[in-house]
């Protein structure tokens, strides 16, 4: 799934790719956890707006989902959407 991220979108920065490929290794993820799998620390503050950064520009490629719940957002790979919908379709019938 990476590979194609990379693939389509030669022009994104390897700092979005890494933030896209930590997304897809565990969803559904926020910002934080993001910074802290991809081993940053730092403030809180900092952390959460500069990792937002990159999950803006995911979701505006249509690559990952975003929801607001609080203070927060949280993320997933828009493939598990995809998955989500079949599976409900499947439980329909």
């Amino acid at each position: 799934m990476a590979e194609l991220f990379a693939e389509k979108n030669k022009d994104i920065s390897k700092s979005t790719l890494r933030v896209f490929k930590a997304i897809c290794s565990r969803w559904p993820s926020n910002p934080l956890e993001v910074a802290d799998e991809l081993g940053e620390n730092g403030k809180t503050k900092t952390l959460s707006a500069k990792y937002l950064y990159h999950f803006k520009k995911l979701h505006k490629l249509e690559l990952i989902n975003m929801k607001k719940i609080g203070n927060t957002y949280i993320a997933w790979p828009m493939d598990m959407e995809k998955l989500r919908f079949l599976h409900e379709m499947l439980r329909e019938e």
